[in-house]
């Protein structure tokens, strides 16, 4: 038995519960041999008192007691910063020829690093973590996923010698998406990557348990709206509204000075102004879904990768030795891993509608469908409708409980009004004849078209008209408008018309 695992087992150190704590958490599983739980107390930026608990093993007892001793008195930065694998070696369990001996000892430095995160979080969670005093304009916080693209993005950031933060939102997700969450940001094998990732580049990483917050603000939403009979786009609320405000909300906190994240998009300066502009790789451009951020967070936050090509990103993680190089990428809503919406809708809401009928635009009867909110604009497989010609959902009645089909051609529109507008410049000094570019759909080709001012300027809605027809476009959907490179205003659709 190595010296210094035989020292904390024989004479363990700061073992038991305290009488107070400002964070605690636990972790492991009496089947692999470890069960720790960790208590911190701060003294201002420090860990200025740190207890355990644990079972199961001599390996978790020592554990414990070890990380206890290490982390006491030392900033919280330098114990987020802290892996299980330099834990490990401490313990002696890379010298040991003993398989069994040394998978318990490794399973042990995993549980207690995971027990320190988790009373970290706690800690965030009770509004007992320390803050900052002051900003520092070196220090970037980082939102890490746990894939290729955040991952990058820190690298990056720690390359330019920043002072780098890994932070981790924990989202909701749905418990009963079936799949196993393997590439979902959402998932604990995500979140143990992103902070892997940290660890391997030598900086802290905190959990951030947000799950009540996402799932008020945009899964609760994301049903609201498949019930008011639109089609939402959750990646473009999130970001709007719930992510970008809550990270640099809570940089500043920290004492960060700006946000980074792994999307593909740019900041450009404009007349004065920082706008979003879409990143150099078009393949792989996210600028839509991140119209809805408030253009006053904008000197806040940086794209690391906006330069860059995904082939590029992956290239740069697989000489850093990053091991989610090549991690394949999630193509699903976060919070329903398995991409069935129609099985997450009818697990979340009781006012789910039961069959009701297929009309076509003449109010004729074309067949029964098994709930509108299973149907969506330009949709044409599955409807079970037998016609001469190919059908498409041209509109779903929800008071009705109606879903209205017809031919391609009256899918059909040229014009539309947007709400809930988001300017990223000054609308009272626009000039309105400019011709755009309007993109309708994360994946779809802008197409050319103007904006049409109400009176006064005054735009609770926004009218777009375009050069030339599209079709399948829904309310609920984003409308995000360009000139050039660079949003200029977006907003959610309200109502759409070929009339013009």
């Amino acid at each position: 038995m190595n010296d210094l695992l035989r020292e904390h087992f024989d004479h363990p150190r700061n073992a038991g519960e305290p009488d107070r704590d400002d964070g605690s958490g636990e972790a492991g599983d009496s089947g692999c041999g470890a069960v720790i739980r960790l208590y911190v107390s701060f003294d201002d930026e420090n860990i200025g008192k740190a207890n355990f608990l644990a079972s199961g093993s001599s390996a978790a007892i020592a554990a414990g007691s070890l990380l206890t001793v290490l982390i006491r008195g030392k900033g919280w930065r330098q114990a987020a910063s802290l892996t299980a694998e330099s834990l490990e070696e401490m313990l002696g369990g890379d010298e040991l020829v003993n398989a069994s001996r040394a998978a318990n000892i490794k399973n042990a430095a995993f549980f207690a690093i995971e027990a320190l995160h988790a009373a970290l979080e706690d800690s965030i969670a009770r509004g007992t973590f320390p803050l900052a005093d002051s900003i520092d304009d070196d220090a970037v916080l980082v939102a890490m996923s746990g894939g290729v693209d955040s991952s990058v993005a820190c690298l990056l950031e720690k390359q330019r010698g920043r002072n780098v933060l890994g932070v981790t939102l924990r989202l909701w997700s749905d418990p009963a998406s079936g799949g196993d969450g393997s590439v979902n940001c959402c998932s604990p094998e995500s979140i143990r990557d992103a902070r892997s990732i940290c660890h391997h580049l030598g900086i802290p990483h905190l959990t951030i348990d947000c799950t009540d917050e996402f799932r008020e603000a945009v899964v609760d939403d994301f049903v609201s709206e498949y019930l008011s009979g639109r089609t939402p786009n959750p990646c473009a609320r999130c970001n709007g509204i719930f992510r970008f405000p809550k990270l640099v909300e809570l940089a500043r906190s920290l004492g960060a000075a700006e946000v980074a994240t792994g999307h593909y998009a740019r900041i450009v300066e404009k007349q004065g102004r920082r706008l979003i502009a879409r990143g150099a790789d078009r393949s792989k451009d996210q600028s839509y879904v991140l119209w809805g951020i408030d253009a006053a967070l904008l000197d806040s936050i940086s794209f690391p990768l906006g330069g860059l090509s995904k082939e590029q990103t992956r290239r740069l993680a697989r000489e850093a030795g990053l091991h989610v190089h090549n991690r394949p990428e999630s193509q699903e809503i976060c919070f329903i891993p398995d991409n069935d919406y129609r099985r997450f809708l009818r697990g979340r809401s009781s006012e789910l509608p039961g069959e009701g009928e297929i009309l076509d635009v003449d109010g004729a009867r074309m067949g029964t469908h098994t709930g509108y909110t299973d149907y969506t604009i330009g949709q044409r497989h599955g409807l079970g409708v037998s016609a001469p010609e190919p059908v498409f959902v041209i509109a779903t009645i929800p008071e009705k409980n109606q879903v209205i089909v017809g031919g391609r051609d009256q899918l059909a529109i040229r014009q539309l009004t947007i709400d809930r507008v988001n300017w990223f410049v000054d609308m009272e000094e626009y000039d309105f004849s400019e011709l755009l570019e309007i993109q309708l759909r994360y994946n779809s080709l802008p197409v050319a078209g103007t904006l049409t001012p109400k009176k006064n300027n005054a735009l609770p809605e926004l009218r777009i008209l375009l050069q030339e027809q599209v079709y399948g476009v829904a309310p609920g959907q984003s409308a995000v408008i360009y000139s050039g490179e660079a949003i200029v205003a977006a907003g959610v659709i309200d109502t759409t018309s070929v009339v013009i």
